[in-house]
């Protein structure tokens, strides 16, 4: 009885993991690169070797994560680590095989933006409410989380991108696309703390 349970607990994680990674490689790679944002996190680093010497975006964050994963193993545990070794393998992927499937968007950047924080935040929040993430900063993320429980997992993916972003707007030379980073990281954030913590919790704080 209990494998059946474990097993089907799995599935639905595999399900889960598939669906957010789905969501997160459109953002990054049919809204995102087009439009040149510096983004968040690994993906942001693997973004601005894509654009400077065309590396696979997906490979590249597998590359960057190998460490980062050692380093944080005893931190998070064992199950938190095979989780999110395959969400990684499978998000890294969808974004180098699936994605350019799919048609690339080309309009407004603003709007680009929007679809890009949106879609990636319902990503990650899927993600995260299995026990999971996509590795990279997520381990990190999640290590300052198991740290300081009290902070939320928005506040924290907003504060730890904001270099990354800054850092891809500079090497660039775009402004513009520092404000949109920005403003990625924030939505990303929003959409994540309501998914995870519930819809009416800032409602909620207001009334009382």
């Amino acid at each position: 009885m209990r494998n059946k349970v474990f097993w089907r607990e799995e599935a639905v994680n595999i399900l889960v993991e598939l669906i957010g990674s789905f969501l997160v490689s459109i953002a990054l790679y049919n809204f995102a690169v087009n439009a040149a944002f510096p983004m968040t996190g690994f993906s942001g680093i693997a973004l601005i070797l894509y654009r400077l010497f065309g590396l696979p975006i997906g490979t590249v964050t597998i590359v960057l994560n190998i460490p980062v994963a050692l380093l944080c193993y005893r931190l998070l545990g064992r199950g938190f680590f095979i989780r999110s070794i395959r969400c990684m393998l499978i998000s890294s992927l969808m974004v180098d095989y699936i994605a350019p499937l799919l048609p690339v968007y080309n309009g407004d950047r603003l709007l680009a933006a929007v679809c890009t924080g949106v879609l990636g935040g319902f990503g990650y929040a899927m993600i995260y409410m299995r026990g999971s993430s996509t590795g990279g900063s997520d381990f990190i993320i999640m290590g300052v989380k198991a740290v300081r429980p009290h902070l939320s997992l928005g506040k924290i993916v907003l504060v730890s991108d904001g270099l990354i972003v800054l850092a891809g707007g500079v090497l660039f030379q775009d402004m513009d696309g520092i404000i949109y980073g920005c403003l990625i990281a924030y939505i990303y954030s929003l959409v994540v703390d309501k998914l995870m913590y519930g819809l009416n919790a800032g409602k909620l704080a207001i009334i009382i």
